[in-house]
């Protein structure tokens, strides 16, 4: 696979997954909304945990498509490396996108694992959606 090959196929993961990030941000946001006519309605314990039980979905889905992106950077940067190892030209694109990511030949193929800064948000938000349906509410005046 040339250079050109492996930053076009690249792109269109990124592409994909572009559209797999709206779908969960479309996702959490219609959690959010369940979570808050939940309260609303003062769900039963049952109600609460089958709401919980859907807002386990967005996390999860976002964990996986954070985990695509991650294995997509990594994997492109260990194939321009792979070039490079046999020789071939590359541009000075691809050195600064092999410096950058940080990932060669050296390191293997990646796992499909995210990176910790997409954990902590999705920890995060998941926090949220716990708080939100289980949560006390306060007393009102």
């Amino acid at each position: 696979m040339t250079e050109f090959e492996i930053f076009q196929l690249s792109n269109q993961i990124y592409i994909n997954n572009a559209i797999y990030t709206i779908a969960v941000i479309l996702m959490t946001a219609l959690s959010f909304y369940l979570i808050r006519r939940s309260r609303e309605l003062n769900f039963p314990v049952y109600g609460k945990a089958i709401l919980t039980l859907f807002c386990s979905f967005p996390i999860f889905f976002g964990l996986e498509v954070a985990s695509y992106f991650s294995l997509n950077q990594k994997n492109t940067s260990f194939q321009l490396s792979e070039l490079k190892e046999m020789g071939t030209p590359i541009s000075t694109v691809a050195e600064c996108y092999i410096t950058n990511i940080g990932y060669t030949v050296a390191d293997g193929p990646a796992a499909l694992a995210p990176d910790l800064p997409f954990l902590i948000i999705y920890a995060t938000i998941f926090i949220m959606f716990i708080v939100g349906i289980w949560g006390k509410l306060p007393e009102s005046n």
